[in-house]
């Protein structure tokens, strides 16, 4: 790794080309693009959500159970440390703001996360700080996530008596391939 340090030019592209997949995670997950919810992983990838730990297929199956009763999701990055290993292999720990809102109904799914009943004809909101500690590695000139370890710290469950509305006129986020990110980005001719 002679004439390389942590900011060269090839390692500020490497660390810019991490922060992307992370991103892309984020927007993956909340959109429920099950696709490129695969495309951030190597194909032998392990992901360790507490709750679910196993390969990729899996933890997108076990995604797509969980996320029926989330109406609304949003996962928020801040701080983001790259540590590389070699060229090749980097750890980033990633702080992440994630906040769930449960249909009503959805007191089943909850209970896999809390040991509190919620009544069945509420919404219940839920916001967490965790991290992930990701083993990235770069193959064939890519970084995708090696193996994923989500790390709670901390979660508040709110259930609500009413669910306030948006705003009259206001255009509403959707889950899924509808959303408007994905409408403005095939008018822009942009690849899914």
């Amino acid at each position: 790794m002679t004439g390389t340090n942590d900011y060269s030019p090839s390692r500020v592209a490497a660390r810019l080309a991490i922060q992307d997949v992370e991103f892309r995670w984020c927007r993956a997950v909340d959109r429920l693009d099950y696709a490129s919810m695969a495309d951030i992983f190597h194909p032998d990838a392990y992901d360790d959500h507490g709750p679910y730990r196993g390969d990729v297929p899996g933890m997108i199956e076990w995604l797509r159970n969980r996320h029926r009763f989330i109406s609304f999701s949003m996962h928020q990055v801040s701080n983001m440390l790259i540590e590389f290993a070699d060229e090749d292999n980097a750890l980033v720990e990633l702080y992440l703001t994630v906040t769930q809102r449960y249909a009503p109904g959805a007191a089943g799914s909850l209970s896999q996360l809390v040991d509190t009943p919620f009544r069945e004809d509420r919404n219940v909101d839920l916001v967490s700080r965790s991290r992930y500690v990701d083993r990235m590695q770069r193959r064939d000139g890519e970084w995708k996530v090696l193996r994923r370890t989500l790390v709670q710290d901390w979660k508040q469950i709110t259930e609500l008596e009413s669910a306030p509305a948006n705003s009259p006129g206001a255009l509403l986020g959707q889950r899924d391939l509808d959303d408007f990110i994905f409408r403005e980005r095939r008018a822009m001719g942009l690849s899914h």
